[in-house]
């Protein structure tokens, strides 16, 4: 009875020590977080192995992530992945969507984003760019003819033009002198005109009796001026001047008019012509709606390999700027011992227990070979 309760008690007090060893040996990685000093005397194995070799691990942890975890050749594996490409091109069109469906006005968004745009300022923006435009323009035009300007066709035109334009102006005339108004003043022209002719006026104005200068002379000027003659002087004239004109530089116009007429002139047409009200009170919605499936279904899913593309041939420069192992070795330094103790026992709770466990075993099967040598000793 004696032989049993030592080879027992042996078991016990070994099992006891392996397991209270193993269990004290799990806490000492983490306990205690700080040095202890009896006055200035530190004791052993204090802090704990990892809070004691904390900065170390950091960073072996950084070189660790960059040089086996975080490689530059797996994120460019992962990047190129067809499965990748599609949750990006997924993900990009859901945001996308939401984005161009927006029901906010453009001047809110742009107000949103800290953009101040007013009427004003674009109808002056617009102005101004077409005064840059036109001098730009005019910089490479302004010693050239007219006719090396102009186009054949436009050249064309202009020229059958005259011939329409000198029939418009002969029927006009025609018109106008054959109303009673066009009369009226022609013959008011006349009398003036004898008038103040003296004598010979009031000659002439004898010589037709009681009947008006202007009845007589009437019917000629009308003949006259629907003469076929007349038609073919009008646009013998106007054909000359338009080959004067062609033959000019475009900078002698430009003179006549005024460089800054003509360029305030543009400017106002310009700006009077675009709708910024209405556009900036346009919703995103109603601006993008005709773009939205073109760029949804066309745009990104050819944008998203490219930029993939592009992304992975740069991902070694940006893992580079970006120092990936110094960020993981300042997180890990920084990082709580205490709830990284917590974090650790949480996943290997249970392997833990079984180390104990284990040195309890260990410990009561070297307790019972203690026993029995003691036996055999004794």
């Amino acid at each position: 009875m004696n032989t049993s309760f030592l080879i027992l008690f042996m078991m016990l007090i070994g099992a006891a020590i392996g397991g209270v060893t193993n269990s004290l040996a799990i806490k000492m990685l983490f306990r205690p977080y700080q040095a202890i000093y009896i006055g200035k005397f530190r004791l052993p194995f204090t802090p704990g192995v990892i809070p004691k070799r904390q900065k170390e691990l950091a960073r072996q942890l950084g070189r660790m992530v960059v040089n086996h975890l975080l490689t530059a050749e797996g994120l460019k594996r992962k990047i190129k992945g067809q499965d990748f490409q599609n949750q990006l091109t997924t993900f990009a069109q859901n945001e996308v969507e939401k984005a161009l469906q927006n029901d906010q006005s453009l001047q809110q968004l742009l107000n949103t984003l800290q953009l101040d745009i007013d009427i004003e300022r674009v109808e002056e923006a617009a102005a101004e760019w077409v005064d840059q435009r036109y001098n730009l323009m005019m910089e490479e035009l302004r010693q050239k003819k007219v006719k090396n300007i102009l186009s054949d066709d436009w050249l064309y035109k202009a020229e059958a033009g005259t011939d329409q334009l000198a029939g418009y102006i002969q029927l006009k005339v025609q018109h106008f002198l054959m109303s009673r108004e066009g009369k009226e003043k022609v013959g008011a022209l006349i009398d003036d005109y004898l008038d103040k002719q003296g004598f010979l006026g009031n000659m002439i104005q004898s010589f037709m009796g009681s009947d008006r200068v202007i009845d007589r002379v009437h019917p000629v000027i009308v003949r006259y001026v629907s003469a076929k003659e007349t038609t073919e002087w009008l646009q013998t004239m106007l054909q000359t001047e338009l080959e004067n004109a062609l033959e000019q530089p475009l900078g002698y116009f430009e003179d006549k008019i005024g460089k800054g007429v003509i360029s305030t002139s543009l400017g106002q047409v310009v700006t009077k012509a675009l709708p910024v009200e209405k556009w900036l009170n346009q919703s995103v919605s109603e601006w993008t709606k005709p773009l939205q499936s073109k760029i949804l279904l066309d745009v990104l899913p050819a944008l998203v390999p490219k930029t993939a593309e592009l992304l992975s041939s740069k991902i070694e420069t940006m893992m580079a700027s970006m120092n990936l192992a110094e960020i993981v070795q300042e997180q890990v330094e920084s990082f709580n011992v205490g709830r990284l103790e917590e974090m650790v026992l949480d996943i290997s709770r249970k392997e833990f227990k079984m180390i104990t466990y284990l040195g309890a075993l260990l410990g009561g099967i070297i307790g019972l070979l203690q026993g029995i040598i003691v036996l055999f000793i004794g």
